[in-house]
């Protein structure tokens, strides 16, 4: 299994490709701005995508961020966030949050639930929800794992 441990910071996974913004440590094997599109990895070219504490640090939005992952992950291949929940004192806390989620803001992209048939027309790269959007036990972040229907 191919992964990708996007924006990495310390949390070095042994057995991933490991990116972050800069090359802080000697284990960060691929830099470069994720809000620069497109991404520098092939189409295909993953089976995992961890993002923990990522996204909600971007200037890009969440259909742009969620499509290149799409682009970047094989059939099947999931897209695992950990992300600020809206509600908490922690979201805001950071000043380089520029945004927050709530338990639907994925929605969308998949067809099958409301929001995803509502608003189909937002992106063509669809998904399947693989594990619901899930509060830690601060109710501080959203644990969600997408899987890529192509």
């Amino acid at each position: 299994m191919d992964k990708l441990n996007l924006g990495c910071g310390n949390a070095i996974m042994a057995d991933a490709v490991n990116h972050d913004r800069i090359k802080h440590r000697p284990e960060i094997t691929v830099t470069h701005d994720l809000n620069g599109l497109p991404r520098p990895w092939k189409d295909g070219s993953f089976d995992l995508i961890v993002a923990a504490s990522v996204f909600e640090h971007l200037t890009i939005d969440l259909v742009q961020v969620v499509d290149e992952c799409w682009r970047i992950l094989r059939p099947k291949g999931q897209l695992y966030m950990k992300l600020p929940h809206w509600q908490s004192d922690i979201a805001y806390q950071d000043p380089t949050h520029r945004w927050r989620f709530s338990m639907h803001s994925f929605d969308l992209f998949d067809p099958d639930t409301r929001h995803g048939k509502d608003y189909a027309f937002y992106t063509t790269r669809k998904w399947k929800i693989a594990k619901p959007a899930l509060l830690n036990g601060a109710k501080s972040s959203i644990h969600i794992t997408l899987e890529v229907r192509k």
